[in-house]
């Protein structure tokens, strides 16, 4: 039997996953440029920071929401 995972590792878990999520989104926006999100990174006054800037609040954004989404999952399923 597998012993049980403790919350922070749930959550931290779900995080990642988030995470890894955002950063795949933020990867096929910049690939298939559909949304023209390349030209306007290219032609920003600072390309650099506006790419880390997108990264950045993407990967926070979806990893946040799974962290919160896993925590009340794992609450709900020790009830």
């Amino acid at each position: 039997m597998r012993p049980e995972k403790s919350l922070f590792n749930a959550v931290l878990t779900h995080f990642l996953m988030g995470v890894t999520l955002g950063l795949s989104l933020v990867l096929l926006l910049g690939l298939i440029d559909a949304f023209h999100v390349r030209d306007l990174v290219a032609k920003s006054s600072a390309p650099v920071q506006t790419t880390v800037m997108l990264v950045t609040t993407y990967g926070l954004m979806f990893g946040i929401g799974a962290a919160l989404t896993g925590l009340v999952l794992t609450l709900e399923d020790d009830s």
